[in-house]
């Protein structure tokens, strides 16, 4: 075995070795190794104290020393579990900040999970330079607890999720990823809050070096930081709130990396204080060999082992999550991130033995494919920001992402990349419209808002998540076999006057790289009538910053009158500006520049310019481009007001059905996030009317009619539904949006 020393001078090109104020140097021996009781609860997280002498410089360093705990299952299966090093801390909180103290030496300990009922035994190994010792047989017997399990995918529905009981499992709640300044002390008031409306899941961050969990922090190696090294009192906190949580109910994305980490540039950087970057002792010198260096690659796996040893015994770690939004790194290469996740995702399988599930996350909404179909990652994300309908947004990437043949959740979502609008929607607006889409279009659990410090915990908005628990409680996922359904809204009583509609291209995705969307567009109306079914981009990008992804808009018309035609503008990027032109048979008509400066963070956008910008267009026909001929992106929606003769009520509803259960959500046509909080438009009373599908089971439902605000049931009333399974439901008028959720009554209930 090679000392220390020379493993980091081949790392590092160290001149010094690295001093960790864990070392030892002691004859090698397992003195004591204990259960806490001779009965341990299936599903519960059961700890093992170990005492024991080694020697090692590192005990991070599995080529330094390793503890593994070899486990026979009663049906006589084998895993081997990492243990790991531990240290107790106190915290308090001093000035209104968490400071966390040591209160003993550090110690070794072994975590793991029974889940099998019956007899177990455990035998430690150990093993430092001088070679290795074994301990003696550990026995205890696992008792039922009544306990689901871990959480993976359903063997009934691969888009969904189960615990290992084969009960369903949808998560639903938001990104906690760190604390303020209180840390920890925040978490004991906001996991109470969304536990106590239903919420069951909740995302942390343990990176970069900031964050409340930090696993790696940068500074001095004698003073425990630096790469190749766990921060005790951040691993400690962990500890805390993964317990708390536990007791809560409350199911955790344990996200292990974030982009910032290796970012030197813009976009919240944070490589100058990475553990990887050679000025902090680490290995590297440019950012993009962490994804190829044979050191970096080494010390990731052994930052992976800690976190197996020590949190994969907890049940309720629903997933490992690689990266947040990887494609963020400075210098990001598909291809080469691509190859990193697999061996990684590998290396992750083969030593968690509780089989967690794996994910990684995409800033660019429309994902990357070639890594979200990585058989090594387990279920794609979607994140979204700026889209002027985020409701919109979650429906075309549940549409697409259902198809990938594995759950999908939007794993962030927020009206505004910069900031949480607080003063514009402080009734979360932009929480509330994407978990209600999420559950009307079919994906594996709520869209997760961000901004659960400045938003949601100080407007006290946990009840929108509690609404929808209280709406599909109670619902097996797996088993209904849900499938998006259209569905047929019309009038009750059919107005006297003729009404008319705006002809709109909204809600368009947005692209953040070379693809289909973000090359010249084109779409052709004559009269009333849209040749095809284009969807335009949401976004326009201009001719600097972007010249390869610039996307202007051609509208090729003929009408028989005078036609007024919007450009309605949302968010302006602030690294830059751009300029909106309209143009008609080549001749400008419009030109508006949104000057916004040029902002140190590409991250930031303005939304001051924010509108629509209106032309006539003559009849006959005509050529109408929209481009962007300024620096950066403004995001962009399309509208011919009143163009078209109405059919049906003005109200927009999505749908799925199941084998016994259909979910419906419904809104004013055109109520968008965009137009309630910026254009503060108001919409008037819906009509009274019906909303019909097909595809149920023949028999009696009940049909509830929920307001989705309050989480209560408004009316309700029995349907039958004969043999062609086609049932009209009738829909009171509403101003906001009401969701209906029908439910196969068992046969005989009502007779």
């Amino acid at each position: 075995m090679l000392p220390l020393l020379a493993i980091l001078g081949s790392m590092g090109h160290r001149e010094d070795p690295i001093v960790t104020p864990y070392f030892r140097k002691e004859p090698l021996g397992i003195q004591s190794a204990s259960v806490s009781s001779s009965t341990i609860a299936q599903f519960a997280l059961e700890e093992i104290s170990v005492g024991l002498t080694a020697t090692y410089d590192n005990p991070f360093n599995p080529a330094d020393f390793v503890l593994d705990a070899d486990v026979t299952t009663p049906s006589g299966s084998k895993y081997t579990i990492p243990g790991f090093l531990f240290r107790q801390f106190d915290r308090s909180l001093k000035d209104g900040k968490e400071v966390v103290s040591a209160k003993n030496d550090s110690d070794w300990r072994v975590r793991l999970c029974p889940t099998e009922i019956g007899n177990y035994t455990v035998v430690l190994r150990a093993k430092d330079r001088s070679g290795s010792v074994t301990g003696d047989p550990i026995h205890f017997t696992a008792t039922s607890s009544g306990a689901h399990g871990f959480i993976g995918i359903s063997s009934k529905n691969r888009q969904y999720f189960s615990y290992s009981d084969g009960t369903s499992y949808f998560p639903i709640g938001a990104n906690v990823c760190w604390g303020n300044d209180k840390g920890t002390f925040s978490y004991d008031d906001w996991l109470p809050a969304y536990s106590k409306v239903g919420a069951n899941y909740f995302r942390l961050w343990l990176g970069p070096s900031w964050v409340t969990f930090a696993i790696e922090t940068p500074g001095k190696p004698e003073e425990g930081h630096g790469l190749g090294q766990i921060d005790l009192g951040d691993a400690w906190k962990l500890d805390q709130v993964l317990k708390s949580a536990d007791a809560l109910g409350m199911k955790a994305m344990l996200t292990i990396d974030s982009y910032n980490t290796l970012r030197a540039h813009n976009a919240y950087p944070a490589w100058d204080k990475s553990p990887y970057n050679k000025d902090n002792g680490g290995p590297l010198r440019i950012w993009t060999d962490f994804w190829t260096n044979s050191d970096v690659d080494r010390w990731y796996r052994a930052k992976l082992r800690y976190l197996v040893a020590r949190y994969s015994a907890f049940q309720n770690v629903m997933s490992w999550e690689f990266w947040n939004e990887v494609d963020l790194t400075e210098d990001y290469s598909s291809e080469v991130v691509k190859a990193w996740h697999k061996r990684m995702g590998d290396a992750l399988r083969s030593i968690d033995p509780y089989h967690h599930l794996l994910t990684t996350s995409i800033a660019d909404s429309m994902g990357n494919r070639n890594l979200d179909l990585l058989p090594q990652l387990d279920y794609a994300q979607t994140h979204n920001y700026n889209s002027p309908d985020i409701a919109a947004a979650v429906l075309y990437q549940q549409a697409r992402k259902s198809e990938w043949g594995k759950p999908h959740i939007v794993g962030e979502i927020g009206a505004d990349a910069s900031g949480p609008r607080t003063t514009d929607d402080p009734q979360g607006l932009q929480i509330h419209d994407p978990i209600w889409m999420s559950l009307a279009t079919g994906s594996s659990g709520t869209a997760m808002p961000w901004w659960w410090d400045s938003l949601i915990a100080p407007k006290n908005l946990y009840s929108i998540f509690g609404a929808a628990a209280n709406f599909i409680k109670g619902i097996d996922w797996p088993s209904e076999d849900f499938r998006r359904t259209n569905l047929n809204l019309s009038y009750q009583s059919p107005p006297k006057l003729a009404e008319r509609r705006d002809l709109t291209f909204e809600n368009g995705p947005v692209q953040w790289a070379d693809g289909e969307f973000n090359h010249p567009q084109s779409v052709t109306i004559r009269g009333e009538a849209v040749e095809g079914d284009p969807t335009l981009p949401g976004i326009q990008h201009g001719v600097r910053n972007h010249r390869d992804w610039h996307n202007p808009v051609r509208f090729k018309v003929r009408f028989a009158k005078e036609t007024r035609f919007e450009v309605v503008v949302g968010d302006v990027s602030g690294y830059g500006g751009a300029t909106l032109q309209i143009s008609i048979d080549g001749d400008p008509v419009m030109t508006r520049a949104f000057n916004t400066g040029e902002n140190a963070s590409m991250g930031q956008s303005v939304s001051k310019f924010a509108g629509a910008y209106a032309i006539t267009i003559p009849k006959g026909e005509h050529t109408v481009l929209v481009e962007n001929i300024g620096n950066d992106w403004f995001m962009v929606n399309y509208r011919f007001p009143s163009l078209m003769a109405r059919t049906a009520p003005a109200i927009q509803g999505w749908c799925i059905t199941g084998n016994s259960t259909a979910l419906i959500w419904l809104r004013p046509e055109g109520r968008t996030w965009q137009r309630v909080i910026m254009s503060k438009q108001t919409f008037p009373a819906t009509s009274p009317s019906y909303a019909s599908l097909e595809g149920l089971a023949s028999g009696d439902w009940l049909a509830e009619v929920w307001n989705t605000w309050s989480g209560e049931v408004q009316s309700h009333q029995v349907l039958h539904i004969g043999i062609n399974g086609h049932v009209r439901i009738p829909v009171p008028s509403f101003r906001n949006d009401i969701a209906v959720k029908l439910t196969k009554v068992p046969v005989g209930k009502f007779h």
